[in-house]
């Protein structure tokens, strides 16, 4: 499940996103201890929708980061559960020197 998560990361996520630092996005370290996978799911298939449905969480990343808006993913909810696992066992590992 790791290395389908690696890979679905790389080609999903990390344009915007790392899991030990911050992008454009926030980085993903510890997000399954800041929202619960039920929370999550929603977001990476429509996160316009979650925000617009006042939820005061999703609004307030929204608003940190200039009102960017991440896109919508087609992902399964076993796909988005892999990159959490592998987002899970990324945490706490080295920031590569760029």
């Amino acid at each position: 499940m790791i290395v389908a998560g690696d890979v679905l990361f790389k080609n999903n996520c990390a344009q915007c996103h790392a899991v030990n630092e911050q992008v454009v996005g926030p980085a993903l370290a510890g997000i399954r201890q800041r929202r619960p996978v039920s929370w999550l799911i929603p977001w990476v298939k429509n996160s316009s929708k979650v925000v617009a449905s006042g939820d005061d969480y999703a609004v307030a990343l929204f608003n940190k980061y200039s009102k960017q808006q991440m896109p919508s993913f087609t992902l399964s909810n076993k796909e988005i559960t892999a990159i959490l696992a592998y987002v899970a066992s990324q945490e706490g590992m080295a920031v590569a020197v760029r």
